[in-house]
């Protein structure tokens, strides 16, 4: 046989061997394996033994230390802002964050309400009722749940599926800065999906609904809308809706600054501050998904250092600010002021020029948003040269309030004097004090706008005069109503704005609390002319002596005033509201349509009742979209 044959029958007799070779080696290993597990568990018993035998306490404690899983290895961050899926942070940001830097009180959805006083208010407004019909509850609550979905329903217009949001004050059909901050800021406790989706619980017995996310879809827009028109102008105060050619526009409005996006340049320092504060109240929103992922955005953290950059300049107003405005003296710029370390304003929030350059409730409410984006920088965008310039300013502002907004006035008993907060001051010891203006932020709402360092002994003293009509000679104590009016309205006309501000800024014993909020709830409702708030009403008349029959930054207000007095949540009630306008319109088209074709084919073959609410999709159908499919 040849060689060839010779290997052909070795390699034959060796591949069998092999394969009996392997259940060997297999039982080897299991009989060494079984040995170890026998070892063991004598181990664990003379240990168990010995235990029990010296009474340890410790008989039941695992005596044989199991082999330990690595931790797995975190993943390196590729982003420039703070993770905020880290479970530390994200209690950080829900919790001690919002302790110490609280969101404004529009954006929380009754979760600061004290249980103890919601239940006395109630008990106040069922006693007045038996006197006074239209001031009960359930009108309130109605009247809430109408409000609340307001703006949605009527005044928002969502562009490309949410990239942008136009939010329209009212009436007037441009967006403000401030009014839009407070109308979608009422959506912010109610859109995150987080943890639950089902409304905290109230001392109300209404039934609440889940948090719609729907709503952050709009909120997400307003803001990218007002980081938008802030970077097209940040000197404006409202913005329109569509674009408009400067060169087409009346010569009396290019002279203003109108055209483009901007509707009016009414420099207004507060603007800035509701946009700082929001961004803040944005992050802080409970149950919400990585809500940094939108603030990170360039067009936000954008608008964010063209504003600080705004304030900056207008430290030094009369040495660098570009900004003039026909209106204001000394050739447009305004009134002469000196350098206090705060920044100036043309304007007050009720769009009336300043009469002094440093409006001191402007100020103390950049402060606040300043607190805030140092806290949003740390998190998301860590800007070295933010962090330096927006605590410089800070500084400064805080000082300038300390030393020129806090004044001594006369006290009303005649012997000496007492200090107060300033509402406007120069720098050069001009100031206008013992006055106040029912728009926010006013020297009322101090309490409110978030500044940490503001004296309470001093605000105490400014709410007393203020909320004094032989001090305060735009407080109205008329027949029919009383609060604070403003300068932009007829004499003896109040604020439903201000009632709200008073109500919620009042201090002292639980009793007394719950009588001035069941008084502004009362007196909100008597002033609720046609079933909304308006911007002012007439003190003695009442209505229909108003102004401004739609005003969607009034009606949050009093959405905020509700749901704090009496602990509960409107959502129920809008969403039912909307459900009757859906069906009461159907039923109208219905008839109208019968009456042209007859019996209806449905009527035979569905059987359906149109009337009931329940078979319409509600109020998130009445959002108006714009531009969500592209164009062919």
């Amino acid at each position: 046989m040849s060689k060839r044959g010779i290997k052909m029958v070795h390699t034959k007799r060796t591949m069998p061997s092999l394969v009996m070779l392997i259940p060997l080696a297999l039982c080897s290993v299991f009989l060494w394996h079984s040995a170890m597990v026998f070892q063991m568990q004598d181990q664990i018993l003379q240990n168990s033994a010995a235990a029990a035998a010296a009474g340890s306490s410790t008989q039941h404690r695992m005596l044989v230390r199991l082999p330990q899983l690595q931790p797995k290895q975190p993943h390196k961050k590729t982003t420039e802002y703070y993770d905020h899926d880290d479970q530390d942070e994200t209690a950080f940001a829900t919790s001690e964050l919002r302790q110490r830097l609280p969101p404004s009180i529009w954006t929380v959805a009754n979760q600061q309400s004290d249980p103890i006083i919601a239940r006395l208010v109630r008990q106040r407004l069922e006693q007045r009722n038996a006197t006074t019909p239209d001031v009960n509850i359930e009108r309130g609550m109605e009247l809430c749940g109408k409000f609340l979905y307001s703006t949605i329903q009527r005044a928002v217009q969502v562009d490309h599926g949410g990239q942008q949001t136009f939010v329209a004050t009212g009436d007037i059909q441009s967006m403000w800065t401030r009014d839009s901050a407070v109308q979608i800021g009422i959506y912010y406790g109610r859109m995150g999906t987080m943890q639950s989706m089902t409304a905290p619980t109230t001392a109300s017995s209404y039934p609440q609904p889940p948090n719609q996310p729907y709503l952050r879809i709009i909120v997400e827009g307003a803001i990218r809308r007002q980081a938008f028109n802030i970077i097209q102008d940040p000197y404006g105060n409202a913005y329109a809706r569509n674009w408009k050619d400067p060169s087409k526009l009346p010569l009396k409005n290019r002279v203003i600054g109108r055209g483009g996006w901007t509707d009016t340049r009414n420099y207004e320092v507060d603007s800035g501050a509701y946009f700082f504060t929001q961004l803040y109240d944005y992050y802080v929103a409970a149950n919400m998904y990585r809500p940094q992922a939108l603030l990170a955005e360039p067009i936000v953290f954008d608008a964010v250092m063209l504003m600080l950059h705004t304030y900056i300049v207008e430290q030094n107003h009369e040495r660098d600010s570009p900004y003039r405005y026909f209106e204001l003296p000394e050739g447009g710029k305004g009134s002469k002021t000196a350098y206090t370390g705060m920044t100036w304003s043309g304007f007050r929030p009720s769009d009336d020029k300043c009469r002094y350059g440093y409006l001191i409730p402007g100020n103390i409410h950049v402060a606040a948003g300043l607190e805030r984006i140092l806290e949003l920088n740390k998190r998301i965008w860590n800007s070295q040269e933010l962090q330096e310039q927006a605590t410089t300013l800070l500084r400064d502002i805080e000082s300038g309030i300390e030393q020129y907004g806090i004044v001594e006035v006369p006290a009303k008993s005649g012997t000496g004097t007492v200090r107060v907060y300033a509402y406007e001051v120069d720098g050069l010891g001009n100031t206008l004090a013992d006055f106040d203006d029912a728009n926010v932020p006013s020297l009322l709402s101090v309490p409110l706008l978030g500044w940490s360092g503001y004296d309470r002994e001093v605000y105490k003293n400014t709410r007393a005069r203020l909320l004094d009509p032989d001090i305060n000679t735009f407080y109205y104590a008329g027949g029919t109503l009383r609060g604070i009016g403003s300068p932009h309205t007829p004499p003896k006309f109040v604020w439903p704005l201000a009632f709200a501000i008073e109500a919620l800024t009042e201090e002292g014993s639980p009793e007394h609390v719950a009588d001035v909020m069941a008084f502004q709830i009362q007196q909100s409702l008597k002033a609720a002319c046609n079933d909304a708030m308006h911007e002012g009403v007439h003190s003695d008349i009442g209505c229909p002596k108003l102004t401004r029959p739609w005003f969607e930054w009034s009606n949050a207000m009093f959405v905020v005033l509700i749901e704090n007095a009496l602990g509960v949540r409107c959502d129920s009630h809008g969403q039912q509201a909307a459900l009757r306008k859906s069906s009461e319109e159907a039923l109208e088209t219905y008839q109208k349509t019968k009456l042209m074709r007859g019996r209806m084919f449905y009527e035979n073959h569905y059987k359906n009742n149109h009337t009931v609410p329940e078979f319409y999709q509600g109020v998130a159908a009445e959002v108006k979209y714009r531009g969500v499919v592209a164009d062919k």
